[in-house]
This record gives C-alpha cells, structure tokens and sequence, in this order.
C-alpha cells in the first residue's frame, strides 16, 4: 500500500500547481466574453460611429508597403481598413487570443476580397509577433482588457522594425457599465510605455471619450 499511495501523493503533488498556473493564466484577459457575444458588440453601427476607423486610419498615414499589427482584433473592424490602407504591397497581421473571433475576422476579410491579412493567435502577455516585423502596431479598445499590461507593452518593442511606431485608443471617460474594474488613466498608461522604453509622438483628438496617442521607440541608453 505503501508504493501507491506515493504515487497518488506525487499525482496530487503534480496537479495542484498545474492547476494553479492555468488558473492564473486564464484570469490574465478582463472582461472576456463568448465571442457569439463579443462580436454583435464590437460591429455595432453605435460603435463604430464613435470610433470613426476611417478617420483614424487616415491619422495614421500608412504607405501602400507597410506592415501593422492590429492587437485585439476582435471581429476584424480596423483589421479590413488597415488592410485596405497598406495594399497591395503591405500586410496586416491580425492579432487575438480568442480563435472565435480570428476566424470570424479570416471570413470577413475573404468576403472583402482581401488576400494581405495572416492571423495569429496570440498570448496573453505576447502578441506573437515576429520580431522586427511590423511597421505600426495598432491597438484599439485593448489594453484595458489586459492584466499584465506593463509586461504586454514592453513586449511590443521587440516585434518593431526601425522607426516602427506604437497607435493606442482606449476610453479616458464614459467608461461603459462593467469595465469598473478594467479603468486606468493616461497617466498610468504613459509611465508603463515610458517603462517599456516608448515616448508619445503623437496625440490626436478625435474621439470625445477617448485618447489616441502614438509612440515611438526610446533609443536605449537615452532618456525619454
């Protein structure tokens, strides 16, 4: 009996941190929701009125041979504009940790007739991206659904090509009910990009509720 119960205790032994580790790693998205659920909200007219994608990605002035990462890209609303902007020599890499939404995103884009978009199922704390890849990374909506956010941002740096800049938009008031526990200020945002190693470039004021600042690599070993 002896024997066993030893291999019963080591079992036990082996599981409970396993279970613990998955348990941390699946409460590291705020605020998810089933995609079937997720999806009606984020191409709601409303929404996308608010958002004005189409002015936004003129702010961004992208070139025909760019290459973006839209993080968070949900049901592809950004994903398609972008694609649009920086064809036919550029790429848009999708970017989401729900495979749900990259797959309702993948039809959108094959009924817009769009062939320049390649879709990654990201990480929690990663993108996945490949590293000096991308051109702008374009993050909408996002970042307050991240709980490791100081790490996630630093991680964005690597994945930059040369003069790669960072676009973020997110709510600085009319926090939608819910997101009580998801809120942060700008300030809080600049000190983790500043932390990251980011400067803020750019600032445009488009979107009453919310901020859309653009940053750029600090050079290492230089203040920002």
């Amino acid at each position: 009996m002896v024997r066993p119960l030893r291999k019963f205790e080591y079992l036990i032994s082996y599981l409970i941190p396993v279970w613990l580790c998955f348990s941390c790693v699946s409460n590291a998205q705020l605020g998810r929701r089933p995609a079937k659920e997720y999806i009606p909200l984020l191409e709601n007219s409303d929404r996308i009125a608010r958002l004005q994608p189409d002015k936004v990605i003129a702010q961004l002035n992208l070139k025909k041979e760019d290459v973006a990462a839209d993080i968070g890209a949900g049901s592809g609303v950004f994903t398609r504009r972008l694609a649009q902007a920086v064809a036919p020599g550029g790429k848009v890499f999708a970017v989401d940790i729900d495979q749900e939404l990259l797959d309702y995103n993948r039809e959108k884009i094959q009924e817009a007739k769009l062939s320049n978009v390649e879709f990654i199922l990201g990480g929690f704390d990663n993108p996945k991206l490949p590293p000096k890849s991308v051109d702008l990374v374009f993050i909408c909506d996002v970042v307050h659904h991240i709980e490791h956010r100081q790490l996630y941002l630093s991680n964005l740096r690597e994945c930059l090509k040369p003069g790669g800049r960072v676009a973020i938009i997110d709510y600085k008031t009319n926090w939608p009910p819910g997101h009580e526990q998801m809120k942060y200020s700008t300030h809080e945002l600049l000190t983790w990009m500043t932390t990251a190693g980011f400067q803020k470039k750019q600032e445009f004021d488009l979107i009453p509720d919310a901020f859309f600042f653009v940053f750029v690599p600090v050079e290492r070993g230089t203040s920002p």
